[in-house]
């Protein structure tokens, strides 16, 4: 049961990915033509997006369950497509000291401490995206990330809803 509920949830939740990537692709021509400066509000959505990317990378690889890999190539996918809404594209920003230090830790488990390990920290960082995303939303002040960040809520909470389910499988 546990397995299809995985499923169905990642099913209904690689449509947010699409949404996105419709929207980005209409920010990454505005902001092209606009020349954006890069706000501290962006930055800490990319920042948070490039600890998603990067730890997914990790779990697309290292991962040893299957609903781990899969929750992670999903993830590289969007943080792609929320990144050019932003007018950015993965790996243009670094990772802070903090992301920095689980992404280490992450790089030294193995197995099924690193499917837990990997689980928790998304669902720390997807908790932290949500906020983000919700107060860009709200006072952002480019027009297409701020629609980006309005699609990005419900992928969001959708994403902790699966993060959670997954997590409850591991154990």
């Amino acid at each position: 049961m546990n397995r299809r509920n995985i499923l169905a949830g990642m099913a209904v939740a690689s449509a947010f990915p699409l949404a996105t990537h419709v929207l980005a692709q209409g920010a990454g021509q505005a902001a092209g033509a606009k020349g954006s400066a890069m706000g501290k509000d962006k930055m800490k959505a990319l920042m948070g997006g490039e600890f998603a990317t990067e730890t997914s990378k990790l779990a697309a690889q290292n991962a040893s369950s299957p609903a781990v890999k899969t929750f992670a190539q999903l993830e590289i996918r969007e943080q792609a497509a929320v990144a050019e809404a932003f007018g950015s594209k993965p790996g243009a920003v670094s990772l802070d000291d903090k992301h920095k230090a689980m992404l280490q830790k992450l790089q030294a488990a193995k197995g099924a401490e690193f499917d837990k390990m990997y689980i928790e920290g998304q669902i720390k960082g997807h908790e932290e995206l949500l906020a983000i995303h919700k107060d860009y939303a709200r006072s952002g002040k480019d027009e297409m990330a701020r629609g980006a960040s309005t699609v990005a809520v419900p992928a969001i909470e959708t994403h902790l809803a699966m993060l959670k389910t997954i997590q409850n499988s591991l154990g």
